[in-house]
C-alpha cells in the first residue's frame, strides 16, 4: 500500500492534460515577482509528536514570510534559487532545515514557522555531537508494552525522550522540481543531502497537489496533496535509533532503517476582506516501520491540524 502513495503522483503526471504555468489572472498556482509577502495565523492546533515522552507541539501563532524574485525566493525556512524555468516546469537549488528535530526539542524553528507545504497555500516550494549511533546497535524485538501510551511512560521497560543524547539540528541542500498541470496541478519532487554532517544521509519527497474549483468566486480555494516522504537509513537511525550511548539496556538497542512515509493534506481558505482570511489545514503521515520499530517511538502516525484567522500585512 505505500508504494501506491509513491506511484500515484507519476500516473497522475502521465495522464494529466498539458501543464501549464502562464500567469494568467485566474491561475492560481501563480505568484507576485518581486514583492515581500508577510501574514500571521492565529487560531488554535496541534503537531502531535510520536517521541516517547514528547510534547505535543501547540499552534496558536504561525508566521508566514515568503518573496520570490526572478530566481531568488525565500519561503519560511527554505531558500531556493531557481535555475531552469519553462511554462511547464522549473527546477531549483533549495536549502532548509530538517524538520526532524523539531520532535526531541519544543522550541525548534520549524514548530513556529510550520512548513507551508501543509499549512498555508504557498505555491513554493546549540552544542553539536557526534552520531550517537555507531553500527553496534543491533535490532531487537519490542516488548507488547513497548508501544503503549501515556500509562507507561514511567515504566523501566520503556525508554523516553529524557534518557537519550541530544539529537541535533541538521541543514539540508538539494534540488526541487515542479511540474504545472492546467491551472489546478503541481507535482513536486523534492531530493535533500544533510550539508550540515549531522546524521550524514539523505530525505526526499514526492507530492502531487491539486486546487479545487469551487462555486464562491474567487475567496476561497481548497486544495489537496497526496505524497510520499523518503528519510534513508542514516537518517532514521541518527534520529530514531537507540546506540548504546542512550542506553545502557540492550534490549532497547536499535538500528534504524530507509522508510517511505506516505502522507494526505488539505487546505481551505475562505478571504474575509483585504486583509483577512479565515484558515484551516490538516496533514496526516503514516511512520513506516523502520521507524515505528524502534522502542523510541508510540505512534504509527503523526497528524498535524490547525483552524484560525490569517492576517496579511
Amino acid at each position: 500500500m505505500k508504494y501506491f502513495f509513491f506511484l500515484l503522483p507519476i500516473y497522475l503526471l502521465l495522464v494529466s492534460p498539458h501543464s501549464k504555468a502562464s500567469c494568467e489572472e485566474s491561475n492560481e498556482q501563480c505568484i507576485e515577482v518581486g514583492r515581500w509577502d508577510f501574514a500571521v495565523a492565529l487560531g488554535a492546533g496541534v503537531i502531535t509528536n510520536p517521541v516517547r515522552g514528547g510534547d505535543n507541539v501547540p499552534l496558536v501563532v504561525l508566521p508566514y514570510i515568503s518573496y520570490y524574485g526572478d530566481k531568488f525566493f525565500v519561503d519560511n525556512t527554505s531558500l531556493g534559487y531557481t535555475f531552469v524555468e519553462q511554462s511547464k516546469y522549473d527546477v531549483s537549488l533549495v536549502a532548509q532545515l530538517n524538520t526532524e528535530r523539531a520532535y526531541f526539542e519544543r522550541f525548534h524553528p520549524s514548530n513556529i514557522l510550520v512548513s507551508n507545504s501543509f499549512t498555508n497555500e504557498s505555491n513554493t516550494p546549540s552544542n553539536p555531537v557526534t552520531n550517537p549511533h555507531p553500527d553496534t546497535g543491533t535490532d531487537s524485538d519490542q516488548p507488547d508494552d513497548a508501544t503503549g501510551g501515556d500509562n507507561d511512560k514511567q515504566s523501566p521497560d520503556v525508554i523516553t525522550i529524557d534518557d537519550i543524547s541530544k539529537r541535533d539540528w541538521a541543514l539540508d541542500g538539494g534540488i526541487l522540481a515542479h511540474w504545472y498541470f492546467e491551472e489546478y496541478g503541481k507535482l513536486s519532487i523534492l531530493w535533500l543531502h544533510d550539508v550540515t554532517g549531522t546524521y550524514k544521509g539523505h530525505n526526499g519527497r514526492i507530492d502531487y497537489s491539486f486546487n479545487v474549483p469551487l462555486s464562491l468566486s474567487n475567496l476561497a480555494r481548497l486544495k489537496f496533496k497526496i505524497g510520499a516522504e523518503y528519510k534513508d537509513q542514516k537518517l532514521v537511525d541518527y534520529y530514531y535509533g537507540i546506540s548504546s550511548i542512550d542506553t545502557e539496556s540492550e534490549r532497547h538497542l536499535y538500528n534504524g532503517k530507509a522508510v517511505i512515509n506516505p502522507f494526505v493534506s488539505i487546505a481551505f481558505n475562505y478571504r474575509l476582506n483585504d486583509d483577512w482570511q479565515i484558515k484551516f489545514s490538516a496533514k496526516q503521515t503514516w511512520l513506516d516501520s523502520g521507524i515505528t520499530d524502534s522502542p523510541l517511538i508510540d505512534k504509527k502516525y503523526t497528524s498535524n491540524i490547525f483552524i484560525g484567522g490569517l492576517y496579511e500585512f
